[in-house]
């Protein structure tokens, strides 16, 4: 089964509605208690380390149903992946340039030596976006081992070995093309410290939710910590609620006539102009012009989408963009090309609703339209 929607009165929630995966059956689950954890957004973005899986489902339900959202606008991008066209993209792991592995681009040259005193050593953000300003440039960027590790690479470094001899490339004697990759999103759906949500009924732990534990930017593992202190508490906070009624079945079609069993050519498309429009315009590094675009591209792909399942895709997406747009800074996982320096006014937590993020995305569109009668009363 997959969740499509959470059922609710009001403030509360009472249940969810599921389907079936490629079935036309529904069913709902009603519940005194609604725990999400259904993961993050990763598989969103083009390029990513994260599974099909984590497609923001659990945000867009909650969005939808009402629930705050915070600190949507900050995304971890791990610097490098393994850039060899595979979906999920294979991590070159961090340990690497701690045992002495350089940065180079296709001439050859080492770049992070300019960008940072530390170096390849230097924060996850600012090595991600290194690499991204020379793969945008066209001269590519390697993760060069041959030195460093050498011909101990598949004795130390197996899994990373394994994923490197798959794509054709020995990581003994060559060096590895890298890109950053979507990796961890710190935001989510608000919760407190007992993994509440602003929804009665609604509770939330992992990826999904944002309980303030990761501020702007993820400390590696933390997110296991977290999950596992928030779930035991959210396991004791519903202890002793009601019995749930007992399930109930209808037919799909009853409620949503002619609704596709399937994704259609349309809604595969979609997803694609979705995940390419976050890459490019919702990435490593933001402006407001880009996050504007992604507003209007994504809402032009949701507009060819009928299932409830890929319209939840189509709001995550615009919920990260338009809460990166509200930011006017950079800070953490954010960073902003037309706002590049931390604004101490702005240290604090985001909020935002599903109301405003659709606020937001119709300003864009009809900025979007105005600028192109200008163009052409112009042209």
């Amino acid at each position: 089964f997959m969740g499509e929607s959470l059922m609710g009165e009001g403030r509360y929630v009472t249940g969810v509605l599921a389907r079936k995966r490629g079935g036309l059956e529904r069913m709902a689950f009603p519940a005194h208690a609604v725990v999400l954890a259904s993961g993050g957004i990763g598989h969103l973005f083009g390029v990513t380390t994260n599974p099909g899986e984590a497609n923001g489902h659990g945000l867009a339900m909650a969005a939808r149903a009402g629930a705050v959202i915070a600190d949507a606008e900050f995304v971890q991008f791990h610097p490098t992946a393994l850039n060899v066209g595979k979906d999920p993209a294979p991590l070159a792991t961090e340990a690497l340039r701690g045992d002495g592995a350089l940065l180079i681009n296709a001439a050859g040259e080492r770049f992070m030596e300019g960008v940072h005193d530390l170096a390849e050593m230097a924060p996850r953000d600012i090595v991600a976006r290194a690499i991204h300003r020379e793969v945008e440039a066209g001269r590519g960027a390697l993760l060069d081992c041959r030195d460093a590790v050498g011909k101990s690479f598949a004795e130390r470094y197996p899994t990373v070995f394994a994923a490197c001899q798959e794509a054709g490339i020995d990581p003994a004697t060559q060096p590895i093309p890298v890109a950053p990759a979507e990796h961890y999103h710190m935001g989510g759906v608000l919760t407190d410290a007992n993994g509440r949500t602003s929804l009665d009924g609604l509770w939330a732990a992992g990826e999904v939710a944002a309980t303030g534990a990761h501020g702007a930017n993820r400390l590696a593992s933390n997110s296991l910590l977290e999950a596992v202190v928030f779930a035991a508490r959210i396991a004791e906070d519903i202890q002793g609620l009601m019995p749930t009624p007992r399930s109930a079945y209808w037919n799909e079609m009853d409620s949503e006539p002619g609704l596709p069993s399937q994704r259609n050519t349309d809604e595969r498309e979609a997803i694609t102009v979705l995940r390419e429009t976050l890459s490019r315009n919702v990435g490593v590094e933001r402006s407001a012009d880009s996050l504007r675009q992604a507003l209007v591209d994504i809402g032009q792909a949701e507009a060819r989408c009928q299932r409830v399942s890929i319209r939840n895709m189509m709001a995550s997406g615009r919920i990260i963009a338009a809460a990166a747009l509200k930011r006017a800074e950079s800070r953490g996982g954010h960073f902003r090309a037309d706002y590049p320096d931390a604004d101490p006014a702005q240290a604090r937590r985001s909020y935002i609703t599903l109301d405003e993020v659709n606020a937001i995305a119709e300003a864009a569109a009809d900025q979007a339209a105005g600028n192109s009668v200008s163009n052409a009363m112009g042209s």
